[in-house]
């Protein structure tokens, strides 16, 4: 945080030095200017990236230095100009930090100071199938590009993924990239061309939640915490499964594709199988608390209930997409949709996206029908824009099913994007939900994020009890026998997991 602090203090202090030029306090804002720079380059060289991106940005940040004092130079005699002058350089300094967080201003950093490398590819490209890739090769050569093999699917029959490749653009160039764009779309061989989007999960704000007497039964000591799951009526669902003797025809597999996943953890450790060494850990939270809405041990004195009422009918795994500040590119996404399904994943659940730069993401639709097609159901957050999920992907991507939060009335969520022009949506409850956190811990976090796993587990008890059930007749299921809440012409219904399971056994 040295950096975006640094460069603060160094702005406003340079303003109050130019301003009082002349008088006592001159030397204390100077004084302050000094420290601040300092500070502003002992952060930027903690970042982990190349020494021309932080030339870049030194460069970039000075000239709105030398801005600010040009301005309050030329203004410190009239008071009024003075104010105009220092609310434009607060407010150019504003858009520049707008523009850094959102990684337009210098996309390899990674703002939480983390070790990771986030110097992305700019573009996916796909090649027709079985024609050439040289002249898209030849072209990238030239201009100093670096194309790579995007994905290598394990069943590259059933699918066109295998003609996939990336395109990195380096920092210096990448003002250039919709020229690049316009102009591979006319090579030969090449079919399609798209952004390769960066997202980030929003940031998880803690929440203090009251405890009820419901215990539904079970001995898990923070089930009366759970207010979503009294909402989906559990106490039917479980009785349902104990008195019909409802045993299940196969253990499902449940893959959370998120910033990882505590793999010890106290109450998913003997729900979890490991896929991915890389992908059993979460310097996150966000990884975590997804796979315990999903799948946390039931009945089992310890922490939190999910719908498993045991671990005869789900695990939970893990494909680790996004960094641990949240970030990650739609190609890497797409490779974890990939591992996922190659793995025998039956539900994948994903508790990510963002808003789209183009009209459509051919790669996500290609990969979600490459899931299908080895029997996985794919489950995506609608989205906490308080929009409309049409434009955020993968939620608006053919074949998945979109899930939006409710609050505790039932009603949508403030935060969550709606649903009304996407194919499949649901709702599940997302305020305030109670989970588990890395190092066997807990807390209670919003979002759409938190909705989609309840659905993903639902999902997962039914590819249990029917391994053959795709993604249409899933749903169908869902949103007949879902509960119709006051907002369900934005939302969908709301899941119903007794009424589900009930209507797919009896079907």
């Amino acid at each position: 945080m040295l950096y975006p602090i640094g460069f603060a203090v160094a702005l406003i202090s340079l303003m109050l030095w130019q301003n009082r030029e002349g008088t006592k306090s001159e030397g204390i804002f100077r004084f302050f200017f000094t420290i601040a720079i300092i500070a502003y380059m002992i952060g930027l060289f903690s970042f982990h990236t190349t020494f021309e991106a932080k030339a870049v940005h030194i460069l970039k940040d000075f000239l709105i230095l030398g801005l600010a004092s040009l301005l309050i130079k030329s203004t410190k005699s009239n008071f009024l100009l003075t104010i105009a002058a220092a609310s434009f350089s607060i407010v150019g300094a504003y858009l520049f930090f707008t523009d850094f967080e959102n990684h337009r201003l210098g996309k390899d950093f990674n703002v939480n100071g983390n070790q990771e490398e986030i110097d992305r590819e700019d573009l996916l490209i796909e090649i027709f199938d079985g024609e050439s890739k040289e002249s898209i090769m030849s072209f990238a050569a030239e201009n100093g590009l670096v194309l790579k093999k995007a994905f290598n699917p394990s069943s590259p029959e059933i699918t066109d993924l295998d003609d996939y490749y990336t395109l990195n653009i380096p920092i210096e160039l990448e003002a250039r990239k919709d020229h690049y764009a316009k102009i591979i779309k006319k090579l030969k061989g090449v079919e399609w061309v798209e952004n390769n989007e960066f997202i980030k999960t929003p940031n998880l704000e803690h929440a203090t939640i009251q405890r009820t007497n419901r215990k539904f039964g079970l001995n898990d000591p923070d089930i009366n915490l759970q207010w979503g799951i009294d909402k989906l009526e559990i106490d039917k669902f479980y009785t349902y499964l104990s008195t019909k003797k409802i045993k299940p025809k196969k253990k499902a597999l449940i893959a959370i594709l998120d910033t990882g996943v505590d793999a010890k953890h106290e109450d998913l450790s003997a729900n979890y199988k490991s896929i991915d060494k890389k992908s059993d850990s979460d310097g996150n939270k966000h990884g975590t608390h997804c796979a315990g809405v999903a799948g946390a041990v039931t009945n089992n004195k310890i922490g939190i209930a999910s719908l498993a009422p045991n671990n005869n009918f789900v695990k939970i795994t893990s494909v680790k997409v996004l960094q641990s500040y949240g970030g990650g590119t739609q190609n890497g996404i797409i490779s974890g949709i990939i591992k996922a399904a190659d793995s025998g994943a039956d539900v994948i659940s994903m508790s990510l996206g963002g808003r789209s730069t183009d009209k459509a993401q051919k790669a996500y639709k290609e990969a979600v029908e490459y899931a299908n097609k080895k029997g996985a159901i794919v489950v995506v957050a609608a989205g906490n824009s308080n929009a409309n999920a049409k434009f955020y992907a993968p939620a608006n991507t053919p074949g998945v099913i979109t899930v939006a939060a409710l609050d505790k009335d039932l009603s949508k969520a403030a935060f969550s994007n709606f649903i009304n022009d996407v194919s499949m949506g649901i709702s599940a409850p997302g305020v305030e939900i109670h989970s588990t956190i890395p190092d066997n811990k807990y807390a209670a976090f919003s979002g759409t994020s938190m909705a989609t796993p309840q659905v993903a587990g639902l999902l997962g008890m039914m590819k249990a009890l029917d391994p053959d059930l795709d993604t249409e007749a899933a749903y169908k299921i869902l949103s007949s026998t879902g509960m119709k809440v006051k907002d369900a012409q934005r939302t969908g219904n709301m899941i119903q997991p007794f009424l589900a399971i009930k209507a797919l056994i009896e079907k």
